[in-house]
């Protein structure tokens, strides 16, 4: 009887890719992808160390998954940082994340056959004051082109009409190479045929150049879903954090992306109680945040990381404080996700489709990343239907096949 493998995922999509990549070794010696840990010989867990509450999180997974089963592999970023820790609570074998790029086959071990998440840079540069990532994943480290574009081609082949390129600074793609930066590579994946979709997973403003807007605006596989760091509405903050853009900026990287993408869903990242961010920054940085009209907010509490530059700051704020601040960006966040989706209610949408469950309904997602529910015959999986979006649920619209 084959042996059977087990995975959880902490953190970002990156680390969604880098699990399905182990995962694709443990396939390829013969092993069972099971969604239980129960059952498995061995559990994976990719850990994330980006805050405290995320490291706290991989902490437990390893030891919830140590209970279920009988050898534990921790991977990922906090193992990186910390591996020790991870041995003396359980895990068998804890690996890092600074190994060498691999060109491997997933799309048998994924679920979703629509959408496939490529990885296309490591590490970053950029040592902003509260992350301690490119001190655990090291400098910023491009994937070659060639090899890049193999695993896009072999995503195409297994029927994903979606690619997502993502990486830890995406963005920096190509400042290692000598022939190719990021608009070549999002040009190349676009330029494969059995792919419709492109979407570019988290940038930061600087990266919305005249050059950008042109392929953005001429490249009709792009999609028009962007997720624009921000951190926060104040220069005074952003200054400390150690961000190389300011909060005029970022409005019009906005403005400018809006003009040639006027259906764009753009969302963001925000901190809240930085290091002697005062009461008047952070309602500056709600102002500021509810002037831009954006789609959604991903919320965290400032988290002191040992090892950073913000930690030593003074002006560290009790988490009273930051827990209120999050508690009123995350109202925010859904009353401007509500006013967003309210645009497209009644509107026909075309909508990539993912799945369906049992009842008979399916899920797609818009180009500008919508979910979208409705019911249909049997046979639309990984096809691109038109969808009129009757009703907004809030995160979801339900909708019509036209």
């Amino acid at each position: 009887m084959a042996k059977k493998v087990a995975a959880t995922t902490l953190g970002c999509k990156v680390n969604l890719h880098d699990t399905q990549t182990l995962l694709a070794k443990f396939v390829s010696e013969g092993y069972h992808i099971v969604g239980n840990a129960d059952e498995a010989d061995i559990c994976v867990v990719n850990t994330c160390c980006v805050t405290n509450a995320a490291e706290k999180k991989s902490r437990q997974a390893v030891r919830q998954a140590k209970a279920r089963c009988g050898k534990v592999m921790a991977v990922g970023c906090a193992c990186q940082a910390n591996s020790a820790k991870f041995k003396e609570i359980g895990a068998d074998i804890v690996l890092g994340t600074l190994d060498d790029f691999q060109t491997v086959d997933i799309a048998n071990i994924v679920n979703d056959r629509t959408r496939a998440f490529l990885k296309i840079q490591d590490g970053c540069d950029n040592f902003c004051a509260y992350c301690i990532i490119p001190h655990v994943r090291g400098k910023s480290r491009s994937r070659p082109v060639d090899d890049v574009l193999m695993q896009a081609r072999g995503y195409a082949k297994m029927g994903h009409k979606e690619i997502v390129v993502a990486g830890i600074c995406v963005a920096s793609y190509g400042k290692d190479l000598h022939d190719c930066d990021l608009l070549t590579v999002l040009n190349h994946i676009c330029a494969i045929d059995e792919i419709e979709r492109v979407r570019l997973s988290s940038v930061e403003p600087n990266v919305i150049t005249p050059e950008f807007l042109n392929f953005a605006a001429n490249q009709p596989k792009f999609c028009d879903h962007l997720h624009l760091s921000l951190q926060s509405g104040s220069d005074t903050v952003l200054k400390a954090m150690g961000r190389k853009y300011t909060t005029v900026q970022y409005a019009e990287a906005v403005a400018a992306l809006r003009k040639i993408m006027p259906n764009a869903s753009i969302t963001t990242d925000v901190i809240a109680g930085f290091p002697g961010e005062s009461e008047k920054w952070h309602r500056k940085t709600m102002d500021f945040i509810a002037s831009l009209e954006l789609a959604a907010l991903h919320v965290f509490p400032y988290s002191a990381r040992e090892g950073t530059a913000a930690a030593k700051l003074p002006g560290q704020l009790p988490s009273s404080v930051k827990n209120q601040r999050v508690k009123e960006l995350i109202k925010l966040g859904d009353e401007l996700k509500n006013s967003h989706n309210e645009k497209y209610t009644g509107r026909t949408m075309p909508v990539l489709v993912e799945s369906r469950n049992v009842m008979g309904v399916y899920e797609g997602k818009t180009t500008n990343y919508l979910t979208v529910h409705f019911e249909g015959a049997d046979g639309f999986e990984g096809r691109i239907v038109d969808v009129k979006l009757n009703i907004n649920h809030g995160d979801t619209f339900f909708g019509v096949l036209q």
